[in-house]
């Protein structure tokens, strides 16, 4: 019973002195200047406060012409609509002095329109675009940390 427990203290003031240390800021992403278009929403702006702005780093980001589509699809035989889709689209302009890149990201997501009751259906049209809100922000953290490797 001792040597397990010395065992594990050892374990223990191992693993506290080696420094290791789980993955506390795993979305911290520093660049050196963030603007926006007029066209995106605050919504973005707000969740985007995960990249932290540090004058030193020469990384740039430009958030241009953010745009929702909904698309319908008609079929049947009363040719009403059958299911719909939303597709997200933001272009980025991402800069560290020597490269420039410019990107198109989009997202885009199916539903069931069969819904009799349109207030459902007007939520379920606002939740998809938080999630595609959420993914194309994702996509912009996976750009700018290839372009910072």
């Amino acid at each position: 019973m001792s040597k397990k427990i010395i065992a594990l203290s050892v374990l223990l003031l191992a693993i506290s002195s080696c420094g290791f240390q789980p993955m506390k800021n795993q979305g911290a992403i520093k660049v050196g200047s963030i603007s926006f278009a007029e066209s995106v929403p605050s919504s973005i702006k707000d969740k985007l406060k995960i990249l932290q702005n540090d004058r030193s780093n020469n990384l740039g980001l430009i958030i241009e012409n953010y745009e929702l589509k909904e698309r319908k699809t008609y079929g049947g035989n009363a040719l009403r609509a059958l299911e719909a889709e939303i597709k997200g689209e933001i272009e980025i302009v991402i800069s560290n002095g020597e490269n420039t890149i410019n990107k198109k990201l989009v997202i885009v997501k199916n539903y069931s329109v069969n819904e009799l009751n349109p207030l459902s259906e007007r939520e379920t049209i606002r939740k998809l675009e938080q999630v595609i809100q959420t993914q194309l922000i994702d996509q912009i953290i996976l750009e700018v940390r290839l372009l910072e490797m």
